[in-house]
């Protein structure tokens, strides 16, 4: 069964179940997807991590979504912008509940060192422009444990000791994610808010690469979503997703 409604100016289609709604999005095809359209379910069963991970999800206790974005002739070196209004949604909504709130770059995120929101988007390109965004979102609002091997997972519920109804968590998120997604042209906007509350955004870290464990610091994200660190030697070491952990 299929419910479609409005829900802070997003277009919301909710599934009763779902394997994932990222590959429902694609299923669904471009052609029917609509801005600022969203795929829901509160019960998903194949979430999708980022390479392949797997995202714990319980039937009813948590959003697991994807937000569809068709910016208007958003060039194809500013992709990531999506990903931080995305992440800056996230953490805004996050934070009206917590302290201690980040973004774990690129976009999850992050209350302490335990993991909250976990963000997976894929994009369409067409020639020098973003075609469109699936942006997967998965928030942990009232899970009360987690039985994955997930290593650091935690939930709303776990962190204030209260339950929020879903419904509404999905409100106040999407409003969040739609007062974000106004500044999509303003990147250098977004780029100053995502520094000031990026994970680990001070200080000397421990960060792991191919070629071993070194002592950096972040000195930000380039143009193409990079992050840029600067070791204890003072070289500048510049990483795409995946080509560097953080170290615990």
């Amino acid at each position: 069964m299929i419910q479609e409604y409005q829900v802070s100016g997003f277009r919301v289609r909710e599934y009763e179940e779902l394997g994932s709604t990222n590959t429902e999005a694609e299923r669904v095809g471009w052609s029917e997807l609509e801005d600022k359209m969203v795929i829901l379910t509160y019960r998903q069963t194949q979430g999708r991590g980022q390479v392949g991970n797997h995202w714990e999800s319980e039937p009813g206790k948590n959003i697991s979504m994807t937000v569809v974005f068709k910016p208007r002739e958003l060039p194809a070196g500013q992709q990531f912008a999506v990903s931080m209004v995305i992440a800056l949604g996230a953490y805004d909504f996050i934070s009206r509940y917590v302290g201690e709130c980040s973004v774990k770059w690129p976009n999850d995120i992050y209350v302490g060192d335990r993991k909250i929101s976990g963000i997976l988007i894929e994009h369409s390109i067409m020639g020098r422009y973003v075609g469109g965004s699936l942006c997967g979102i998965g928030v942990n609002i009232n899970q009360e444990r987690f039985l994955s091997d997930a290593p650091n997972p935690v939930s709303l519920f776990q962190l204030i000791g209260e339950e929020i109804p879903v419904e509404r968590a999905l409100e106040e998120l999407l409003d969040c994610i739609g007062k974000r997604y106004e500044m999509i042209r303003d990147y250098e906007g977004l780029e100053r808010d995502f520094l000031k509350v990026l994970y680990r955004r001070e200080g000397v870290y421990d960060w792991e690469d191919e070629r071993g464990i070194f002592r950096a610091s972040i000195r930000g994200v380039n143009e193409f979503g990079q992050l840029v660190l600067e070791d204890v030697e003072g070289n500048e070491r510049v990483y795409g997703f995946k080509e560097i952990s953080y170290k615990f």
